[in-house]
């Protein structure tokens, strides 16, 4: 059974996924592996290519969901994706939430070098609600959905204060739940 995971930025959906490959077998895909990689290839950062509003990326990253949601429905897969969710409408939906300061604290640390990362506190915040605004005005244009809308998932989290395992365990109990109702 496939869950799908989202969230905000920096909100730990990475990590998480790593914990539950390691501890339970799932298998990852991600959609913003694969917009990083175009960024990179480019020679511009997430947020400029954000910026784009290029939805032949999004057509691109989603066709690829829909393809694997049909042919490996049954298979432990954790889709890291803003819109999997959407598109692989039977799987378990995950929606990781984080407080903005702890976010910036996050992206800051993360040497990430494909984004920006030596800004101010006001600059990184600025830069992180742009990228979060422009990738959900952009859903809301080409798909008409929400996705800070948490009623569209079966599980939200709160990552600000919890650790990687609380946070991969409670994801992993909610799971065995949504389980045993299909």
């Amino acid at each position: 059974m496939i869950i799908t995971m989202t969230g905000k930025p920096c909100s730990g959906k990475s990590v998480v996924i790593a914990y539950l490959m390691e501890k339970y077998g799932f298998t990852r895909f991600s959609g913003g592996d694969i917009f990083r990689r175009i960024a990179t290839e480019r020679g511009i950062d997430v947020l400029e290519l954000n910026r784009q509003n290029d939805t032949s990326i999004d057509k691109l990253v989603d066709d690829e969901i829909v393809e694997i949601g049909k042919r490996d429905i049954e298979k432990d897969i954790i889709f890291d994706s803003r819109t999997a969710w959407h598109f692989i409408p039977a799987s378990f939906k995950v929606f990781l939430d984080i407080d903005v300061e702890e976010q910036i604290k996050r992206l800051v640390n993360s040497g990430r070098t494909t984004e920006i990362v030596d800004l101010s506190h006001e600059e990184a915040k600025k830069a992180l609600e742009e990228r979060w605004n422009l990738e959900n005005k952009r859903y809301r244009e080409l798909y008409n959905f929400d996705n800070t809308d948490t009623s569209n998932y079966d599980c939200v989290i709160d990552t600000s204060t919890a650790t990687v395992e609380e946070v991969a365990e409670k994801i992993y109990s909610e799971y065995q739940k949504f389980l045993k109702t299909r």
